[in-house]
């Protein structure tokens, strides 16, 4: 429902309500391990940082947002995919393909706690590394947040 909410928000240009919305549905699907709700939550955010121009983080949080779905099993609904596919023309076309895909794959690859980090907060993970810098093994704490979302077990609703 905060998810709707948030969406509703946009469409009236309230994006600092939407923003809200979206974060708080964020906050409540990370606490309750829900893959679904955390991509669409993360849609909404990317949505919104396009929409004020923020074009890199956009990319990645729409990398960020297919992630989650895709962890869950779970295509992006009418509504939220005729929002994204409009998001992402419009990112594509300010950053160009090479900078799109580079900030888009990035978002895939993220940690969980990394993809909460950029989602919650403009600028709070980077899309591009410094000039010179390489990557560095993942911890085994690391390497986990990266695999484990939620047990097994556990069965992911949407909210």
């Amino acid at each position: 429902m905060l998810t709707n909410l948030g969406w509703v928000r946009r469409e009236e240009s309230d994006l600092d309500r939407a923003r809200s919305e979206f974060e708080a549905a964020l906050r409540r699907s990370r606490r309750r391990g829900e893959a679904p709700g955390i991509g669409y939550a993360s849609l909404g955010l990317a949505c919104l940082a396009a929409d004020q121009g923020d074009w890199r983080r956009a990319a990645t949080l729409h990398g960020v947002a297919q992630a989650f779905l895709d962890r869950a099993g779970q295509p992006c609904q009418d509504l939220e995919a005729r929002y994204r596919n409009q998001s992402l023309a419009d990112v594509r076309a300010h950053l160009g393909d090479e900078q799109f895909d580079r900030a888009y794959a990035q978002g895939m690859t993220l940690s969980v706690d990394d993809a909460l980090q950029c989602a919650r907060a403009p600028g709070a993970v980077t899309t591009e590394p410094p000039a010179g810098s390489t990557s560095l093994p993942a911890t085994s704490a690391q390497q986990r947040n990266r695999e484990v979302l939620v047990p097994k077990n556990c069965f992911l609703y949407a909210s």
